[in-house]
C-alpha cells in the first residue's frame, strides 16, 4: 500500500514545483477572499489593470472542469459591468496567473464572472494536430438530397438552411444554467446594416455578438506581433479585404510564438485554421443586457489552430490557407463595381461567411426589398485543386434572388470542403454578375410539336409559348433530333423548367457519385433556371451501377444487381433519356408539359 501511496505524493509535490516555476497558481490553491489583477484594454491598445476579488470556486462545472468565481472592478468595470471581448482577459492572483475571464451571468447587478483555471487552458496543446481530416464538418442536410445536389437543383431551402447554420451546435450549458461563456463581438466591416440585422438571429444563438464596424482606418495604432501580450486584444478573422469579418477576445497567455486566448471557445470546433491578428478598442457600450467592446481588427500576424472549450490556441508568424474570392457587378445600368475578399478554408465556416459575405455585396449594390434579378455570367467559376472548375452560369428572379444566388455559391463551396472523397482546396472563385431591377420571370403556357409520328433520324421542331411577367406572350422552338438506330415505339416529350424536371426525376437522388471528379461533373451539368428544355424518354429496365448506365437489363439480372448490399452505389432507371435540348432566354422560367411522339419503322 505504502509504495503506491508515495508515487502519487511525490508526483502532487512536482506538479506543484513545476506550476510554481511557470508563475501559475493551481486552481487547488484558490481560496474566498484572495483579491487580485486582471488584464484587459478599455481604449485603444493600451493594457490596464482591474482588480479581482474571489467569491468562490466551482469544480465540476463539466466533466474535469472547474471555474474561480470572481468579482471584478476599477476602470469602467462598475458601470459597464462584464464586457463582451474581455474573454481571455489574464487573472493573476499572488503575481501568479490563475486563469482567463470566461463566463458570466445575465442581467447580473454586478461585474461577476467565472475565470476558467489556466492548467485548463494550458491541456489545449496536447490536443493539436495538424490533420486538415480531423477539422470540424458540415453536414449535408437531408432535404439538400444526395450529395447536395438538391439544394442545388431547388434553391428555396438555401434562405432557411444558413439562417438555421448555427443551430447544429450544441449551446453548452445554455439551456441548464444562467451562467454562460461570455458573448463574442463579432465585427463586421463592408456589411450593411439590413443584411446583419438578417444575420444577428443565428449568431446571437452560437453566443456571437454581431456588430457592425469598419477597419480601423488610416493612421490608427494596429499593432504588431511584439504587441500580443497578455491583457492584449486580438482578433480571429475570418473574412479579411472589402469586406471583413472578425472575432475579437483578449490574449491570455503567450510563450514565444504560442498564444492562448478567450478563456472559453468560439464555437468550440476543435481544429480550425483562422487568422489570427492584432486588435485595437475604439470605445464601450454599457447596455443593461451586454455590454460590449467597439474594436478593430488590425494586421494579421498568426494563426489560429485550436478553438476548444476552454479558449483557443494559435501561433504568431504562421498564415492559415485561404480562399480569394473576386466578384464583378455588371448593372444593366451605371457603372460596374469590383469586390476582392479572402474566406479562411474552414470547412464549417467557410460556407456560412461566403453566404454573409455575398449577401453584404450584393446588398449593397442593389437593394434589400422588392424584387431583382442576378445573372452569374460567363467566367464565374469555383476553382478546384487538381479538378476541373465549376462553372457557375444561371439566373435567380424574384425577392429571394439575393439569397438564392449567394447561398448558391456558399453551399458549392460546402459541398467542396465537406467532400467525402478527399480533402479538398479551393484556389479561388470568381463571380461576374449581371445586375437588373425587377422581376424577370416567365410561365410556360403552351408547348406543341410539329409532328405526333417521326422516324428514326427526324428533326423534330417544338414551340413553346412563354409569358413574361407583365409582359405580352412571346413563342421559342427548340429542334430536338430523333437518334438514328431509335426503336419503334412510344416517346414521351417533357417541356418545362430546370426545376420542374427535377421532380420528374427524384429518383437521381438516391444515386452517389463515385469519386469527386463525377461530382464536379453533376453539378457542371445541372439544369438552368433560365432555360426551356425539351427532353425525350422512353421506359426502361435499366440500372446506373458504380458510374456506369447498364440499360434494359432483364429482369432478373436487374434484380441481382440491385440487392441491398450495393444500396448507394447503383441508381435503378424506370426511363431512359433519348435526347434532349433547350433554349436560353432571358428570364427565370416555370412552367411544364407533357406530351408524345411516336416513332414509326
Amino acid at each position: 500500500m505504502k509504495s503506491s501511496v508515495l508515487p502519487l505524493a511525490l508526483l502532487a509535490s512536482l506538479t506543484a514545483v513545476t506550476a510554481a516555476e511557470q508563475g501559475i497558481i493551481p486552481f487547488s490553491e484558490i481560496r474566498p477572499g484572495m483579491t487580485g489583477v486582471g488584464r484587459t484594454v478599455f481604449s485603444g491598445t493600451k493594457i490596464e489593470d482591474f482588480q479581482v476579488e474571489v467569491i468562490g470556486t466551482l469544480e465540476n462545472v463539466a466533466p474535469r472542469r472547474n471555474l474561480i468565481l470572481v468579482r471584478l472592478s476599477g476602470g469602467p468595470l462598475a458601470t459597464t459591468g462584464v464586457l463582451a471581448g474581455m474573454s481571455g482577459s489574464p487573472v493573476y492572483i499572488k503575481d501568479r496567473l490563475a486563469g482567463a475571464v470566461g463566463f458570466t451571468w445575465a442581467f447580473s447587478k454586478e461585474a461577476v464572472a467565472g475565470v476558467t483555471p489556466i492548467q485548463e487552458m494550458l491541456a489545449i496543446e496536447d490536443k493539436e494536430t495538424p490533420s486538415v481530416a480531423s477539422r470540424a464538418r458540415a453536414p449535408l442536410p437531408p432535404e439538400a438530397g444526395t450529395a447536395g445536389l438538391g439544394f442545388l437543383r431547388d434553391p428555396r431551402g438555401l434562405p432557411a438552411y444558413f439562417s438555421s447554420y448555427f443551430d447544429r451546435l450544441p449551446s453548452e450549458g445554455k439551456a441548464s444554467s444562467p451562467m454562460t461563456p461570455i458573448a463574442t463581438p463579432l465585427l463586421f466591416a463592408g456589411m450593411p446594416r439590413a443584411t446583419l440585422d438578417a444575420l444577428a438571429p443565428g449568431l446571437l444563438r452560437a453566443g456571437l455578438v454581431p456588430i457592425q464596424g469598419g477597419s480601423a482606418g488610416k493612421g490608427a495604432a494596429q499593432g504588431s506581433e511584439a504587441d500580443l501580450v497578455p491583457g492584449a486584444g486580438v482578433g480571429l478573422r475570418l473574412a479579411r479585404g472589402d469586406v471583413d469579418i472578425s472575432a475579437i477576445c483578449t490574449v491570455t497567455h503567450r510563450e514565444r510564438d504560442r498564444l492562448l486566448a478567450c478563456g472559453h471557445p468560439l464555437l468550440n470546433l476543435g481544429p480550425v485554421d483562422l487568422i489570427m491578428t492584432t486588435a485595437s478598442v475604439n470605445g464601450l457600450l454599457p447596455s443593461l443586457q451586454e455590454s460590449f467592446k467597439f474594436a478593430s481588427a488590425g494586421d494579421d500576424v498568426g494563426v489560429f489552430r485550436q478553438d476548444r472549450s476552454t479558449g483557443v490556441l494559435g501561433y504568431v508568424g504562421k498564415k492559415p490557407r485561404t480562399i480569394p474570392i473576386r466578384v464583378e457587378m455588371q448593372p444593366e445600368k451605371g457603372p460596374g463595381r469590383r469586390y476582392a475578399f479572402d474566406v479562411v478554408e474552414d470547412p464549417f465556416l467557410a460556407p456560412y461567411i461566403i453566404y454573409a459575405a455575398l449577401n453584404g455585396v450584393l446588398s449593397s449594390e442593389e437593394k434589400d426589398y422588392g424584387d431583382v434579378t442576378l445573372a452569374y455570367k460567363d467566367g464565374s467559376t469555383i476553382k478546384v485543386a487538381g479538378e476541373d472548375d465549376i462553372n457557375l452560369g444561371n439566373l435567380f428572379s424574384g425577392d429571394l434572388a439575393r439569397m438564392y444566388a449567394s447561398g448558391t455559391v456558399a453551399f458549392l463551396t460546402q459541398i467542396l470542403l465537406n467532400s467525402e472523397y478527399r480533402s479538398v482546396h479551393i484556389n479561388g472563385i470568381n463571380l461576374i454578375l449581371g445586375t437588373a431591377d425587377g422581376r424577370r420571370t416567365a410561365r410556360l403556357e403552351r408547348a406543341w410539336a410539329s409532328q405526333d409520328r417521326v422516324h428514326a433520324g427526324d428533326r423534330l421542331q417544338v414551340s413553346v409559348t412563354i409569358r413574361p411577367f407583365r409582359d405580352p406572350e412571346v413563342t421559342r422552338q427548340i429542334d430536338i433530333q430523333i437518334p438514328e438506330g431509335v426503336q419503334p415505339g412510344r416517346l414521351v416529350l417533357q417541356v418545362g423548367d430546370s426545376l420542374a424536371l427535377a421532380r420528374t426525376e427524384q429518383d437521381d437522388d438516391d444515386f452517389m457519385p463515385k469519386d469527386l471528379k463525377q461530382l464536379i461533373w453533376l453539378i457542371n451539368h445541372l439544369r438552368k433556371n433560365n432555360r426551356i428544355y425539351a427532353v425525350l424518354t422512353r421506359g426502361d429496365n435499366g440500372i446506373v451501377f458504380q458510374g456506369q448506365r447498364l440499360p434494359n437489363l432483364p429482369p432478373s439480372v436487374a434484380q441481382v444487381m440491385v440487392r441491398p448490399q450495393t444500396r448507394g452505389n447503383y441508381l435503378r432507371v424506370f426511363y431512359r433519356g433519348i435526347a434532349e435540348e433547350a433554349v436560353e432566354t432571358d428570364y427565370a422560367i416555370d412552367g411544364y408539359k407533357l406530351l408524345s411522339v411516336d416513332v414509326e419503322e
